[in-house]
């Protein structure tokens, strides 16, 4: 296996990036999309049945369904959570639609996001009367974790440089430098943003 010689982007990014009839659709439309089948999802006894449509989707945008599978049963551990104090108060029913509903919520929401660029979305969401501040502090979030990443990439790299041992102590000081670095720079980020005016959603 090749090694890696740079920070990984998120795969959102890389899926979102495609050809296909459903990366090339409107963001607007494609966002209405996702909130009706979450909405049909929360109403609806039946919405287990539209799961297989979310997978047909994703292969018609040639995305690699397991990966886009395992990515939304993230929400799996906490629902199952829920769904077993349901299950201990005795309705039975409740636990059973707290088991599947979250999960084919997740695989709508991240079927929307491996077609369709944040930055999209989040214009599309801006179009349908979506609060701007929200919507650009979640730009802002999605893109600092993206820093992060970059700057403990480069920490774990420089860090293999020179021989540092996996260790508990090596992790926890290297997380502390993390952290300081990284508040760092959000000030210089900050001081940036001061000295343009601010920004803001296209």
């Amino acid at each position: 296996m090749a090694q890696r010689l740079g920070p990984r982007h998120f795969v959102f990014d890389e899926w979102s990036r495609g050809g296909s009839f459903l990366h090339r659709l409107e963001a607007r439309w494609k966002l209405a999309f996702t909130l009706a089948a979450l909405l049909f999802t929360a109403l609806s006894p039946q919405a287990w049945m539209a799961a297989p449509v979310a997978l047909l989707l994703a292969l018609a945008a040639r995305l690699p369904v397991l990966a886009l599978a395992w990515r939304a049963a993230a929400v799996a551990p906490f629902s199952l959570a829920f769904a077993l104090m349901s299950w201990q108060a005795g309705d039975a029913g409740r636990a059973a639609a707290l088991l599947w509903k979250p999960c084919v919520s997740a695989l709508w929401v991240t079927l929307l996001m491996a077609v369709t660029p944040l930055e999209d979305v989040l214009a599309a969401a801006a179009r349908f009367g979506a609060p701007r501040l929200l919507l650009e502090v979640m730009h802002f979030i999605w893109r600092y974790i993206g820093v992060l990443g970059e700057q403990a990439w480069r920490m774990r790299t420089a860090a293999a440089a020179r021989g540092a041992d996996r260790s508990f102590a090596v992790s926890a000081a290297s997380l502390a430098v993390l952290f300081a670095a990284s508040y760092q720079r959000a000030v210089r980020v900050h001081r940036a943003q001061l000295a343009r005016g601010g920004g803001g959603l296209p």
